[in-house]
């Protein structure tokens, strides 16, 4: 078989169902075109290739994704924010641009089988994908300025989505119809050599970087009593908790821990309690960044509000607190109003000193469509906080073994130093400090 296309997307934001509805529209225009094509005869249609659709339940998902990778005769691209941080995007778009160069050296022409979809709007294009044009007037400014997933939302059935979904079969068609580009057998797209263009090497974390993630929040039993918490919001453990359920699956503290492994952390995951500055203490010596999950209405209850008070008291270099915002919350209705009294009566301090900050290490508000991006922009924060932080304590751990291992006279009487006649006042050494100066990056919060 040799899928039409091959949909690679970013599979960790939010619901599928709009990416579902994406590819179904553009399965039924491409058929369509066929048969124009094909002047109404029968066409046999190898059906396009969709992970969630296409790879069934005990099937072995590494062998069918290199399979399709392999065969699949376009892939198309949804180009979003997160698409740039997926390491696993970048392995699918190495599998398939590898082919593609191979048929330009052999035939001489570029097939366009790599087709890029707007699917969001995209602040930078990382330069491993950059080559590659993926604007075009013929698709019209709300595409270029907000993405087709906007545009599906606002009217999908509306001649701009219809218009755009075509030309994309068409394209499709052009590249699959006229150009076979060589096929790959046993791509394994898992393996070290694999990697693709993106992630960017900025934005990969050192090897052997760790990262502690620590939630604060309530579970189902602790939580029911509540009239205005959404029972889907909790598990039996508060590393259940998913503010966001309405839009994805997976509790918040597993969608972090899975974008920072793509980024080549290490991450382990645990629960806030009294002993949390002793264990942001313990992580910070071991060099690992440390991010708090806080759900607000939990925030102050214990045995959360004593130990989070005292970390807003505190200084920890290395590590920032994240509080999601459900919609209800976010503007001026009812529930909004409790949110953010609750955030600003618990970590008070963190909040003055985020007031001007265009990335402040305490992000409250964060939506579900946000909340990915701050976690991204946080943890590059405070991991160079941790980096400056631990150098300075290397550098002075260093000046002071200096000074001490030089052997300074012993003097046996104190005299004051005069000035000598008719000239300057003979220069006393400077008195070596028994305590470090402030570092400046323990005040930068």
């Amino acid at each position: 078989m040799e899928p039409y296309f091959f949909l690679s997307y970013a599979r960790r934001r939010g619901p599928r169902v709009l990416v579902k509805r994406f590819y179904d529209d553009l399965c039924a225009e491409l058929r369509q075109e066929l048969r124009r094509l094909r002047k109404g005869k029968p066409v046999p249609f190898d059906r396009p290739f969709l992970d969630v659709q296409s790879i069934q339940i005990g099937q072995d998902w590494n062998a069918a994704l290199g399979d399709a990778l392999g065969h699949c005769r376009t892939m198309l691209a949804l180009y979003t924010p997160d698409y740039f941080r997926s390491d696993f995007c970048g392995r699918e778009w190495k599998a398939f641009e590898d082919r593609q160069r191979s048929h330009r050296e052999l035939a001489g022409v570029d097939a366009k089988a790599l087709i890029p979809v707007l699917w969001e709007p995209v602040q930078s294009i990382p330069a491993g994908a950059a080559h590659i044009q993926y604007d075009n007037l013929e698709f019209g400014e709300n595409y270029a300025q907000w993405g087709l997933r906007r545009i599906l939302v606002a009217d999908p059935g509306g001649e701009e989505y219809r218009r755009i979904v075509n030309l994309l079969a068409r394209q499709i068609l052009v590249a699959a119809e006229h150009f076979r580009i060589p096929a790959a057998e046993g791509l394994d797209i898992t393996a070290p050599e694999s990697a693709g263009p993106f992630p960017s090497a900025t934005q990969r974390a050192e090897p052997g970087s760790h990262a502690l993630l620590l939630v604060a929040a309530r579970t189902s039993g602790t939580a029911h009593h509540q009239r205005s918490t959404d029972p889907g919001c909790h598990g039996e453990s508060p590393t259940d908790w998913n503010p966001y359920h309405t839009e994805s699956p997976e509790p918040l503290a597993r969608r972090a821990s899975q974008l920072l492994e793509e980024r080549g952390f290490t991450v382990r995951t645990d629960v806030v309690s009294d002993v949390l500055g002793a264990t942001l203490d313990e992580a910070r010596g071991q060099g690992q960044v440390a991010v708090l999950l806080v759900e607000a209405r939990a925030a102050a209850d214990e045995p959360y509000g004593s130990a989070l008070r005292a970390y807003d008291r505190s200084n920890h270099p290395g590590s920032a607190a994240i509080v999601p915002c459900g919609p209800d919350e976010a503007g001026d209705g009812p529930q909004s109003k409790p949110y953010w009294e609750a955030v600003r009566s618990v970590l008070p301090l963190n909040w003055a000193k985020g007031a001007g900050d265009p990335l402040p290490l305490l992000q409250s508000g964060i939506s579900s469509d946000e909340f990915d991006g701050a976690l991204h922009a946080v943890v590059a924060k405070v991991q160079n906080h941790l980096f400056s932080f631990l150098e300075t304590i290397k550098l002075d751990s260093l000046e002071r073994s200096r000074i001490t291992s030089t052997s300074l006279p012993v003097l046996s009487t104190v005299a004051v130093a005069r000035p000598e006649p008719n000239g300057p006042a003979r220069p006393q050494p400077a008195r070596p400090s028994s305590d470090p100066l402030p570092l400046e990056q323990e005040q930068d919060r």
